[in-house]
């Protein structure tokens, strides 16, 4: 700031002369430690946005179809589990109980399937329960929708011995019940759980066999055939033409089966995620029979020079064979074709070093 200029008038009596005064400045002062600096603390306040999580990369092939006149009911499966390009487990179990005459098969994320599968299971298990002290808790169990739905049916639920103590120990249930349990699950989590799933089995009332296939958002068709996970688009293929060949829903029990295997074979064939045996679940009016490694995983065979000739196994002892090597495998037996020096030691050479001076001076 600059203030008014001033008049000065000299001795001698001449004319005023005006001279500019100089500028004033005016200091800020020093600046506060706890000055706000608003827009920095709006910066600094932002919410980052959300990680996005790593995903990896799963593979199944599973399909089910109804058959005999649509009472009953055939789940397929293969059994390889992977980790992203890794394989997991060879003998990974897909088909699940959820009840005595309810099952599914399961795609997607082997945890999230497991944990929803217990859930269901303890649920109906808890219902049945109530239902058997009285306590009038059993809303969808087959008790408690028909109190003479045994002896009208004349359905008496048999367990194949192969299966676990913990399946065979579930009560019956009623089919759409499950289905809604399941639903209610899905959409409350939003797509969040990574289960893909075909739920069958036989309902009692009606005496048929009914199928759903089951989506992670809580989505649901009734089909009469269906196939999910990566291989389920070979898979599909060969249902799509064979099923109504051998009669859709009318065809017997052995082709059925036949063609759930088929089924899991191209998806094994075409999916990488999919692979190992093939697991077989029929679920009918008289029981549940449920069999592993329908069909054992394919193993190379050795073949001769001429391509013609397949040749066994050759046997080899401990001796030609070490126990270790990489992941366990062993080593490859081999034979040394020829061998070459590539350096000695200090005598050899020494030894060298004579002969090429003998060589230089001429001796022998």
């Amino acid at each position: 700031l600059a203030p008014l200029p001033s008049l000065s008038l000299p001795e001698s009596g001449t004319a005023a002369t005006i001279t500019p005064a100089l500028p004033i400045t005016i200091h800020p002062g020093p600046r506060h430690s706890h000055e706000i600096n608003i827009a920095k603390q709006q910066q600094q306040l932002q919410i980052p946005p959300p990680m996005k999580l790593k995903t990896r990369s799963t593979g199944t092939t599973i399909t089910a179809l109804v058959a005999q006149n649509s009472t009953v009911l055939i789940l397929a499966a293969d059994t390889r589990a992977t980790d992203g390009t890794t394989v997991a487990d060879k003998r990974c179990e897909k088909l699940h109980a959820l009840a005595r005459n309810v099952w599914c098969a399961g795609a997607g994320t082997s945890a999230d399937v497991d944990a929803l599968v217990r859930r269901v299971k303890f649920a109906f298990w808890k219902r049945g329960a109530l239902t058997k002290e009285g306590c009038g808790g059993g809303v969808g169990n087959m008790d408690s929708v028909s109190n003479n739905s045994q002896n009208n049916s004349g359905m008496m639920m048999m367990m194949d011995a192969t299966i676990a103590k913990e399946d065979r120990e579930v009560p019956s249930a009623s089919m759409p019940a499950i289905l809604h349990y399941i639903r209610t699950r899905l959409q409350k989590t939003g797509g969040s759980l990574g289960a893909n799933l075909l739920v069958g089995g036989y309902d009692v009332d009606s005496r048929r066999a009914y199928l759903a296939a089951v989506h992670p958002h809580g989505s649901m068709d009734v089909v009469t055939y269906a196939a999910l996970g990566s291989g389920g688009l070979a898979a599909t293929g060969v249902l799509e033409s064979r099923y109504p060949v051998i009669g859709s829903g009318e065809c017997s029990v052995e082709e059925g089966i036949r063609l759930a295997v088929d089924a899991v074979r191209a998806g094994v064939d075409n999916d990488l995620g999919s692979g190992s045996q093939v697991d077989v679940c029929v679920i009918r009016r008289e029981g549940v029979l449920y069999r592993r490694a329908v069909v054992r995983e394919e193993e190379l065979e050795w073949i001769g020079e001429d391509g013609g000739e397949y040749l066994e196994t050759p046997t080899m002892s401990m001796e030609e064979v070490a126990a270790s090597g990489v992941n366990g495998f062993g080593n490859v037996p081999f034979a040394i074709q020829s061998k070459k020096l590539v350096s000695g030691g200090q005598l050899d050479a020494e030894q060298e070093r004579r002969r090429w001076l003998a060589g230089v001076l001429g001796d022998e």
